[in-house]
């Protein structure tokens, strides 16, 4: 035998162990990477139900020792929280799949879901401060900007000794782009203008961290490199620094184009979480809600009817369209994740049930522990009118309500 067709086989064995090999890792990271996915969606509820309960105790009269308790309670909850949200986020970026939002989103409204993150946290002073040259809309994912916030700051108070934050917020232009750039600090502290302009530079050029190093550099430290990382942004100092005395991240961010007239009012009332103006007696609004767990239906329900609402509960989508045929409703929460019968099919057969009689569509929101972008076009392609993600904030969902009932005609 010749010796070449020897060498020749064995390079193709190795060729061949090394493509197996190949698979091998990436089946195992894809299902790693389900395993988180699942993993996240499943915490969500049970932290869904611990979080709207806190929310509910906390509402009422309780002595200072309580009240002290649970709103320690309550920031431990968040705190589990953002960890589910990095494990999303770690399961989508490890396969490739974490594509950022680009819609508008309202300063204000962004500040005060921040300045929530540390509401009741123990000896923590946190100040916000927004430069005035930050417009009032901007176009982003400014979910994952606050969360990429939050996270910082949890670094910095981890490796600082004092319980003091300010978090400055500036607008920034680099090469024909906008940034929003935050500064984290213990006093009014800034960057110097290299390390800002280094900084501003470096946002889109950074390398993710592999999972491999997470256990080195830590799984915070890793997850924020990488979320900063994917929204195009950038971190100082880099991932491996710890005591610093100053951190800030940059991330790219848009204007909204104004319409004719050159106001943005068109796009903040697109995004304005505020109460719109009801044009019913909201007494007598009637509400079917579909939600499998019971601590959640017993959670949104004693939600509701703080507001004065009729409810009716039920618990999987065939009942749900048992009490549709039997009863007027003026509004369904429809959980998308149910046995029997999941929400979007319930919904589907609402839908042509409501074609087939010519009666006018009902606004069905849908309720998910799934907070993904594409489990907002899911309900919409289904025909919901409305998305919330759990865990569900009582001020959320009456203001989702709210607008859906105003604009019901």
């Amino acid at each position: 035998m010749n010796p070449s067709d020897n060498s020749t086989k064995n390079r193709c064995c190795d060729s061949e162990q090394s493509r197996e090999a190949g698979e091998n890792v990436e089946s195992s990271f894809s299902a790693m990477n389900e395993l988180l996915s699942l993993l996240g969606h499943e915490l969500r509820t049970p932290l869904a139900g611990t979080m709207g309960m806190l929310e509910l105790v906390l509402s009422g009269e309780l002595a200072a020792d309580q009240r002290g308790a649970l709103e320690l309670a309550n920031a431990s909850a968040r705190a589990m929280l953002r960890l589910v949200e990095d494990l999303h986020d770690l399961a989508r970026m490890e396969a490739g799949r974490l594509q950022p939002k680009e819609t508008p989103f309202e300063v204000e409204a962004w500040k005060r879901n921040v300045e929530q993150g540390f509401a009741g946290a123990p000896a923590v002073e946190f100040f916000l401060a927004i430069d005035p040259q930050v417009p009032q809309i901007l176009i982003g994912d400014g979910d994952r900007i606050a969360h990429l916030v939050l996270n910082l700051i949890d670094l910095h108070l981890k490796y600082s000794r004092s319980k003091r934050v300010l978090l400055n917020l500036t607008l920034e232009s680099e090469g024909g782009d906008r940034f929003l750039l935050g500064t984290i600090s213990e006093a009014e502290a800034a960057l110097e203008d290299r390390e800002r302009v280094a900084l501003l530079q470096s946002c889109g050029a950074g390398r993710l961290v592999p999972m491999a190093e997470f256990r080195r550099v830590g799984l915070k430290q890793a997850v924020v490199w990488n979320l900063a990382v994917s929204l195009g942004g950038a971190l100082w100092p880099d991932f491996e620094s710890e005591e610093e005395p100053v951190r800030a991240l940059a991330v790219p961010v848009d204007l909204p184009s104004l319409p004719a007239g050159g106001r943005d009012g068109g796009v903040a009332l697109q995004v304005c979480e505020e109460m719109p103006r009801m044009k019913r007696d909201l007494s007598a609004v009637h509400i079917l809600l579909v939600e499998d767990d019971d601590a959640i239906r017993k959670l949104v329900e004693l939600f509701l009817q703080q507001r004065g609402w009729q409810v009716t509960a039920v618990s999987d989508g065939l009942q749900a369209l048992d009490s549709f045929q039997k009863n007027r409703f003026d509004l369904v929460l429809m959980d998308i994740r149910m046995p029997r019968l999941d929400g979007l099919e319930a919904t589907r057969r609402i839908r042509r049930r409501e074609q087939a009689l010519g009666i006018e569509p009902l606004p069905i929101i849908g309720m998910t522990a799934h907070a993904a972008v594409q489990d907002r076009s899911l309900c919409l392609q289904a025909g919901m009118n409305d998305h919330l993600s759990k865990p569900i904030a009582s001020n959320r969902l009456y203001a989702i309500i709210e607008r859906c009932l105003a604009s019901d005609k």
